[in-house]
Parts: C-alpha cells; sequence; structure tokens
C-alpha cells in the first residue's frame, strides 16, 4: 500500500516522498500528477533505513531548489 509520507512544492513542481510496502520512492511532477517516479536506494542496491531515504530526499530537494525547471 502506497503512502505518502511527505509533500514539497519548489517553483511549480511537486516532488512526494512515499512509501510502498518497504521500498521508498520520490515521485517528480506537477501538483497531483507525478511524472517521474525514483526509487531510493544505497549505492550497494539494498533498501535504505527511512532516515537513509529522508536524507536522499531532502537533499534531492535542495537539488531542485538551485536548478530550474520549465516543466516536468
Amino acid at each position: 500500500m502506497k503512502k505518502t509520507l511527505l509533500t514539497v512544492t519548489v517553483n511549480g513542481n511537486e516532488i512526494a516522498f512515499v512509501k510502498d510496502r518497504e521500498n521508498y520512492f520520490m515521485h517528480w511532477g506537477e501538483q497531483g500528477k507525478p511524472k517521474a517516479i525514483k526509487k531510493i536506494i544505497t549505492p550497494t542496491g539494498k533498501i535504505p533505513s527511512q532516515n537513509s531515504a529522508h536524507k536522499q530526499f531532502l537533499e534531492a530537494v535542495e537539488a531542485t531548489k538551485t536548478l530550474k525547471f520549465s516543466k516536468l
């Protein structure tokens, strides 16, 4: 079951931190309409802890603030 843990809107684009069973994902796109989904994994390909996945999500949010997207 998918559960949205956190949603951040940057420059009109929405980034959501989602948990689906044991996996964590980042959903990118316009508000309410994800255009891209990225699975969060460790460098070795394993499922990260929630703290590690959350840290990667916050790093992606910070990167989005410095980059400019016309439309995802």
